[in-house]
């Protein structure tokens, strides 16, 4: 039976669900594009094509009036491959994932984490009657998209990412425009011009860094980074950012390799 035939048959069902990862830690082999390495968790495939594969069921389900949830995602399926599911790169691609699962029309997305797993996103254990935190990589990525799509947001056109880069914009219900781009070029940094439709003036800007791609620590948010063992799930100050402003209607910045920033723009 297929979606449309599940939903004629079942009036009283209110949501779809499915789940999908855009890499195998089981029953795969080195060489495929589903294996876990990092080049193809970075890949077109485990973002924007792990969306697409979801998009003819988005389409059923809003058909029928009903909201379609990715109930179960992360980067790599059997919470296995040590070097791919718990390093930077995880952040990277679960930022532009979600943008991804949002540009098809996902109503929802839940983040897979167990424990022992190496994608998870943070381990918690209790020491003197308080729980503490240890934060993940991947955790730093789901952050910054929280900060860029608020509720409510839609997103924008932009133009100017190509290759290695990508890039969104949002617009939140009180206007406010942000910006995100992502340069999944893991040894080269790359200078762009950015152009948004109702964009321009100056806006600030945030980066997602780490040391490498490869990097377990180290992991920053606008120059923060959550304490070890912390006990409050909250970054330590706020955010550091700079003012960068429009030449003639683009916003030209530098990426440095395997890095992510977001633009914040005040309302017109």
């Amino acid at each position: 039976m297929d979606l449309s035939q599940l939903l004629a048959a079942e009036p009283r069902l209110a949501v779809v669900t499915l789940h999908r990862y855009p890499l195998w830690g089981c029953f795969n082999h080195p060489g495929t594009p589903t294996y876990p390495t990092i080049g193809n968790l970075l890949s077109e495939s485990a973002s924007s094509g792990l969306a697409e594969s979801l998009a003819p069921y988005v389409a059923i389900a809003h058909a029928h009036g009903l909201p379609l949830q990715h109930d179960e995602m992360n980067s790599v399926s059997c919470g296995d491959a040590h070097g791919v599911a718990d390093v930077f790169a995880s952040a990277l691609w679960a930022l532009g994932a979600l943008f991804d699962m949002a540009r098809v029309g996902v109503d929802g997305v839940n983040i897979l984490t167990a424990p022992g797993y190496y994608d998870q996103l943070f381990t918690l254990k209790r020491v003197n009657s308080r729980w503490q935190a240890d934060v993940e990589p991947e955790y730093y990525g789901l952050l910054m998209f929280e900060q860029a799509a608020p509720a409510r947001s839609r997103l924008l056109q932009v133009t100017g990412a190509q290759g290695a880069l990508r890039a969104w914009a949002t617009r939140a219900p009180g206007g406010w425009i942000r910006v995100v781009l992502i340069n999944d070029d893991t040894t080269h940094p790359h200078t762009l011009a950015v152009s948004v439709p109702g964009a321009d003036g100056s806006g600030t800007l945030e980066r997602l860094q780490a040391p490498n791609v490869h990097a377990t620590h180290g992991v920053t948010l606008g120059g923060q980074s959550f304490d070890p063992h912390t006990t409050t799930g909250l970054l330590p100050g706020p955010s550091h950012t700079v003012v960068l402003r429009a030449l003639a209607g683009d916003y030209v910045l530098r990426m440095p390799a395997a890095s992510a920033a977001m633009l914040t723009l005040g309302p017109n």
